[in-house]
């Protein structure tokens, strides 16, 4: 199984443990993942803050001209940004061919054309409908069995389409938890917004958000997060501390990205399920699986 893999900016910095426990995962697996060669942002930190959208646009799909330039195949964007951005992007060539004639002129100056036929995919689609959930028990060595895990899916991976999993009632992150051994928790709350960029400008709402959040997955028996979004990861972790002084709460719930986790039951190293690279340590529970 063949696919590129647009890693995007957060998986090289803030989610870099997403990187690195997502390609021993995908070695395990047999998926082959090729880096799209000269790729740049994907255009969501323009889209964040109100700029051209014809920018973004072009931005997007100058990935999109490369992945299809350098072999045409399935696009796995592991960032949710990064996923609904280029499969937006995408899907409004589809639907306005004047668009995607407009964004070629553009392209056509780095020597690029974009013909509209990439298909952009998020991990979790690739994980359960490509790989699917036998593949992944049989690679299991370390069940996670007694690990409670409360599966947060935050606003983006699966809207707004809800191309692989249900838009409202999304399950697949849970079926793989449980197909590594661990116990899905069921929350309220696994598709409230954690507030991404507004960290930046709005941090006594962003608390609140957090809060919530946190509070609704122990409450409902979970122990530890999981999600497949960097920026959800980094909000839910590095501001726990800070929160706690805002807010006189004592919350020191590890946040992991599912891919940490199924490298863990893999029976990979700490290094390659990049466990070093947590805040908050999910040690205690994990070592007792």
């Amino acid at each position: 199984m063949n696919y590129f893999l647009y890693q995007g900016c957060s998986l090289e910095a803030s989610g870099v443990h997403y990187l690195v426990s997502l390609k021993a995962v995908a070695k395990v697996l047999g998926l082959s993942l090729k880096e799209i060669e000269d790729w740049n942002c994907c255009g969501a930190s323009i889209s964040y803050v109100g700029g051209n959208e014809l920018s973004v646009d072009v931005l997007a799909a100058r990935n999109l001209a490369l992945a299809e330039a350098q072999g045409g195949m399935d696009i796995i964007a592991p960032c949710s940004s990064c996923y609904v951005v280029l499969n937006k992007v995408n899907r409004k060539f589809q639907e306005k061919p004047e668009l995607l004639k407009e964004v070629n002129e553009v392209l056509a100056e780095g020597n690029l054309q974009y013909s509209g036929k990439i298909r952009v995919r998020h991990l979790l689609d690739v994980l359960y409908h490509d790989v699917g959930l036998d593949k992944i028990r049989s690679a299991v060595k370390r069940p996670l069995q007694g690990v409670a895990v409360a599966g947060y899916v935050g606003c983006q991976s699966v809207r707004p389409y809800g191309e692989y999993d249900s838009a409202e009632k999304p399950v697949i992150q849970d079926r793989i938890l449980e197909a590594i051994g661990a116990t899905a928790v069921p929350f309220p709350t696994k598709m409230r917004c954690c507030g991404s960029g507004l960290f930046l400008t709005e941090l006594d709402y962003c608390y609140e958000l957090i809060r919530t959040i946190l509070s609704d997955a122990l409450n409902n028996g979970g122990k530890i997060i999981s999600t497949v979004c960097p920026m959800c990861q980094m909000n839910l972790e590095a501001y726990q501390d800070r929160m706690n002084k805002a807010l006189g709460t004592d919350f020191k719930v590890p946040i992991l990205f599912l891919t940490q986790l199924m490298a863990v039951a893999f029976g990979l190293s700490r290094k390659e399920a990049a466990l070093d690279r947590l805040m908050i340590s999910a040690d205690p529970y994990l070592k007792a699986a």
